[in-house]
């Protein structure tokens, strides 16, 4: 499955790279119920981070999934002090579970984009859930 949109995905500017207090979420309704067991994040590469790398990829996040008329989401996999992927895709595979809805909650952002070097965001160029 794939998040909607060709272009890059972005959240709302934060001034800090730590938004624990307050997480960046993306949420995916798949639509129905189905099993998936791994979340691939494409990386915005249309443009460089501040300093190099891949700009807005998340550095500490949880895939959560929530099932079809529940109203509870369940950690799946939690990442921290992801590396800078360089502009590579990531694959975060996790136990197989039903699900009609996945989330992406980041507490920690990734590198600024060079052209707004004090502003973090998430950024994704496409999220592909299997």
């Amino acid at each position: 499955m794939r998040w909607p949109g060709t272009s890059s995905k972005a959240s709302d500017a934060r001034f800090a790279a730590d938004v624990g207090a307050d997480p960046v979420r993306v949420e995916i309704d798949l639509g129905t119920d189905t099993d998936p067991d791994a979340v691939r994040l494409f990386p915005r590469t249309d443009t460089a981070g501040a300093g190099g790398g891949t700009a807005g990829f998340p550095v500490d996040f949880t895939i959560q999934t929530r099932p079809d008329g529940s109203s509870v989401c369940t950690a799946v996999r939690s990442v921290t002090a992801e590396p800078n992927p360089g502009g590579l895709v990531q694959t975060y595979g996790f136990q197989t579970t039903t699900a009609r809805r996945l989330r992406l909650q980041v507490s920690k952002l990734g590198t600024p984009a060079a052209d707004e070097p004090a502003k973090y965001r998430l950024q994704l160029a496409e999220i592909r859930i299997s």
